[in-house]
């Protein structure tokens, strides 16, 4: 690959494949079945966590394992964690279970900082194992490739499935699909803990690659809203939409917006402070508004905003399932 390419685009592009396994990990929950789930990237960051004290020479468990033995155990984790916090929140319906895991993804963050001792959260973990040493970032590429076919592979399974016509059946109306005899708790359990495990696996991946760790975004709330905003401006419950909407926003996020505010510092400003050299005062106006760092999620927000009034079923709706 070109030396430019592999130094900025790949590694950035290494990233955006990690938002699409977490968008088809939440489409699952979101689209599927139909439950708002506000704290999905406390499960990413439970999965990179988990990676790292399996594997730092930093971890206060002191194992450093290797990413072979670490990484279906960090899923595993994560599945398990999942499902322990999906358990009591079964027959919450609506907003109430949004309020729940919205809750847990904000308790999460105070809760680890707090014994950093323990969790290396603030302090940070190094050093995390990788499939080979020295593993380049196109390698890396092609690998977190792999991690996003087998999410689509495990969500179009689903939907084909008799678990995934009953998500649906849940989503359409639950009473009646209670009524036809399907598990409402079963059900949501399920699709909760397999939601939770796709994070797992995304986290773990995640910080294998970029090798140091510490509790920061994208795994707060707003790494949470980020995958939801993928899933939606995709078009909820539609694989292909996930996919699309994670590439469109992730796109946007990590590779558009930072260079057009490494344009804007790099060419703009200078430009702007040479013609403004005789007017101090309004120089000095003006300087802090060129500051479009500050407003990354200013402009994110006014492009999905914009966007979803254009096409507010989504880029590509979901499709009917044909069972014949």
């Amino acid at each position: 690959m070109n030396a430019a390419v592999h130094g900025s685009i790949l590694p950035a592009c290494c990233q955006v494949l990690v938002y699409l396994m977490l968008a088809q990990g939440l489409n699952l929950v979101v689209g599927y079945a139909g439950l708002l789930h506000l704290g999905y990237a406390a499960f990413f960051a439970v999965g990179a966590f988990s990676m790292a004290y399996l594997t730092s020479p930093q971890s206060p468990l002191g194992l450093q394992w290797s990413f072979y033995l670490a990484l279906p155990l960090s899923v595993l984790f994560t599945l398990l964690v999942g499902a322990l916090l999906a358990w009591p929140t079964l027959k919450l319906r609506g907003d109430y279970l949004a309020i729940v895991t919205m809750g847990f993804g904000l308790m999460l963050d105070p809760l680890m900082r707090n014994y950093d001792d323990a969790t290396k959260a603030i302090t940070g973990m190094a050093a995390i194992a990788t499939p080979l040493a020295g593993m380049s970032t196109e390698a890396w590429y092609y690998l977190m490739l792999v991690g996003v076919l087998l999410c689509v592979g495990l969500a179009y399974q689903v939907r084909h499935s008799s678990l995934g016509r009953a998500l649906r059946a849940i989503r359409e109306d639950s009473v009646a699909a209670e009524a036809c005899g399907i598990s409402l708790a079963r059900t949501k359990l399920q699709v909760l803990t397999l939601g939770a495990a796709v994070a797992g696996l995304a986290g773990a991946l995640y910080a294998s690659y970029i090798g140091t760790l510490n509790l920061a975004f994208p795994f707060d709330f707003n790494g949470s809203i980020m995958v939801l905003a993928m899933v939606i401006l995709g078009g909820v419950g539609s694989i292909r939409g996930a996919l699309v909407g994670g590439l469109a926003l992730g796109v946007l996020n990590l590779i558009c917006i930072p260079k057009l505010i490494d344009v804007v510092q790099v060419h703009v400003q200078p430009m702007l402070a040479r013609a403004l050299s005789d007017s101090p005062a309004l120089w000095a106006q003006i300087e802090p508004w060129l500051d479009l760092s500050k407003a990354q999620f200013l402009m994110f927000g006014l492009t999905l905003v914009m966007m979803m009034l254009m096409r507010p079923e989504g880029i590509i709706p979901e499709e009917p399932v044909s069972y014949q």
